[in-house]
């Protein structure tokens, strides 16, 4: 008779196994669609490792939780005074498990999305810190799952951490600079030409290491002292929890006080490639030189249809080259900023420039019903090339040589009624 026991004995290994698929799977089916990804930048690479934390956190955290509520309780062999491994000995098997398939799983999914990157010579290097940041998250949270689950003792505990820890993305979301430094998810993810600042990167590997130490320690003297009777109230193991909670309260404070920066520019942001077309001069990043010719084509229509020079702006941008400013829709010193995604679309739609040719919206004044209509209609023309409304009765040609001559008057708004064309 083969008297050995499962990895999971006591317990079944579905307690294990199934979140750990369920991790997987998560962490897979999110990355999936940067897979085939044409232009993969090693920074977006490198922070998914922390970023797809939003789902496999707290299912990590809720099955950590469970598995100790299950395997701790006061009636268990482990948790008696003559057990020959109470306290560390038992935490370090559990733990060890529950790290190994859990983290095990989310390395594993990410491994595809990096594997890709590589083989797709992803532009910029791998950032191993700030990957290893996310795989420090998930160890943690698992560990502080666990000792939750051991101070409990109670199956409520698992749904109501697992909702706690899926509100940590309304955190990152909603308190984007100020909870940054703690939360293991950002609000956005970097893009080519910025980079997660070394404070903040050695902050949180710092930050996530504490958690996961303090929650190991935690559970290992809880279970040491209640196997030995040391718990003689409620307030002893208060004690306890606020001793080993300090060192990480005291560094989330920190963080919330102080806000490192969390993304840096990087020293090579403004290096760029241009040339002119259309009367305009078109400018990438030297790292998207190779997509110079497709921004170009992603304009065309529109700058086509307008069919003149536009007064408003004179430049197009890849918006790495402006990153020390937000995107906001409208041009920088004359100059329209678009956004290359690493998926190989343009966000033509972002620059605002369907906005900026018509007028539509940036009048400081009202501009009279009949102009509002008709910049609108331009809009409309702009964007699909349908004559609508006011430019239903004119050819293309007509529309063209309208704009010509009232360029100035749509880049100042200073269009009147009398200027309305009419068919």
């Amino acid at each position: 008779m083969n008297g050995r026991r499962s990895w999971f004995w006591p317990l079944n290994g579905l307690f294990v196994l199934l979140p750990a698929v369920l991790i997987f799977v998560v962490v897979l089916v999110r990355t999936h669609p940067m897979w085939s990804w044409p232009y993969p930048v090693w920074v977006q690479t490198s922070a998914h490792w922390h970023q797809q934390f939003t789902f496999a956190g707290p299912i990590a955290g809720a099955m950590a939780a469970l598995w100790a509520v299950r395997l701790n309780g006061a009636d268990r062999i482990w948790s008696q005074f003559a057990a020959p491994r109470v306290g560390s000995g038992v935490v370090v098997r559990h733990l060890g498990l529950l790290t190994a398939w859990f983290v095990g799983a989310y390395v594993l999914a990410l491994l595809p999305l990096t594997v890709t990157t590589a083989v797709k010579g992803g532009i910029g290097e791998p950032e191993p810190l700030v990957m290893a940041s996310g795989v420090l998250a998930m160890a943690a949270v698992t560990a502080l799952g666990y000792v939750v689950g051991t101070l409990v003792r109670s199956l409520a505990a698992v749904p109501i951490l697992a909702v706690a820890l899926y509100c940590l993305d309304a955190f990152a979301a909603y308190g984007t600079d100020t909870f940054g430094a703690i939360v293991p998810q950002l609000y956005v993810d970097p893009v080519l030409g910025l980079t997660e600042s070394t404070s903040l990167v050695v902050f949180r590997l710092a930050l996530f290491l504490t958690v996961a130490a303090a929650s190991t320690t935690l559970a290992a003297t809880v279970l040491r002292r209640r196997a030995t009777g040391r718990y003689r109230s409620p307030l002893m193991q208060a004690r306890d929890v606020a001793v080993y909670a300090l060192a990480p309260v005291v560094l989330v404070s920190t963080a919330v006080v102080t806000t490192p920066d969390l993304f840096e520019i990087e020293a090579s942001a403004d290096e760029r490639t241009c040339t002119t077309a259309q009367g305009l001069e078109f400018c990438v990043h030297e790292n998207n030189a190779p997509r110079l010719d497709g921004m170009i084509e992603a304009f065309e229509p529109v700058l086509a249809r307008y069919g003149t020079t536009p007064s408003q702006f004179d430049a197009i941008w890849d918006h790495t080259l402006l990153l020390h400013q937000p995107m906001s829709g409208l041009p920088v010193d004359g100059v329209v900023v678009t956004r290359l995604d690493p998926d190989g679309s343009v966000d033509t739609m972002s620059s605002g420039i369907l906005m900026t040719l018509s007028g539509v919206g940036l009048c400081a004044t009202p501009p009279p019903p009949q102009v509002e209509q008709l910049q609108a209609n331009l809009y409309d023309y702009l964007d699909t090339g349908a004559l609508t409304g006011l430019l239903s009765g004119l050819r293309p040609h007509q529309v063209h040589a309208w704009i010509d001559r009232h360029n100035d008057q749509l880049a100042t708004c200073s269009l009147g009624e009398q200027d309305v064309p009419h068919t």
